[in-house]
C-alpha cells in the first residue's frame, strides 16, 4: 500500500505547489485529502474498530482544515500584495495546509486507538 503512496501523491502534491491562485490550491488540496484519508484508513490497525462516524469526522476535519488554511492564507496573500508576488507566494500555500489538515486526519483516524489501546497477542493468540 505504501508502495503506491508515491506514484499516486507525487503528481497531486507538484500541482498542489504549482498551484498559483487560490481556486487551484483548493482543489489540489480537496485532492489531497481525500487520497490521504483512503491511505489512513487502508493502513488502519484493522484489530481496532472504526466507525464509519470516525471516518466521516477524520475526512471532515482533513478536508475542512485543508481548505480553511488554504483560502485563508490564499486570501491573505492576494489582497497583501502585487499580482505577480502573490502568484509566486501561492506556492508556499501547500506545505502548511496539508501538514495542518494530514495531522489532524491523523489524529483522528487514530483516536480511537489513543483512547483505548491496540490489542497485542502473541503467536498463540494469547
Amino acid at each position: 500500500r505504501h508502495l503506491r503512496y508515491v506514484p499516486f501523491n507525487g503528481p497531486i502534491c507538484v500541482s498542489m505547489v504549482a498551484s498559483t491562485s487560490t481556486q487551484a490550491l483548493l482543489f489540489w488540496s480537496w485532492v489531497n485529502q481525500s487520497q490521504n484519508a483512503l491511505v489512513n484508513y487502508y493502513n488502519r490497525n484493522a484489530s481496532s474498530e472504526m466507525t464509519n462516524e470516525t471516518l466521516a469526522m477524520s475526512y471532515t476535519a482533513a478536508v475542512g482544515s485543508a481548505l480553511a488554511v488554504a483560502f485563508g492564507l490564499g486570501t491573505f496573500i492576494s489582497k497583501r500584495y502585487s499580482p505577480e508576488k502573490a502568484k509566486s507566494l501561492m506556492k508556499f500555500v501547500a506545505f502548511p495546509s496539508a501538514v495542518v489538515a494530514s495531522s489532524l486526519n491523523c489524529y483522528v483516524v487514530r483516536s480511537p486507538e489513543i483512547d483505548t489501546g491496540v490489542p497485542l497477542v502473541d503467536g498463540d493468540g494469547n
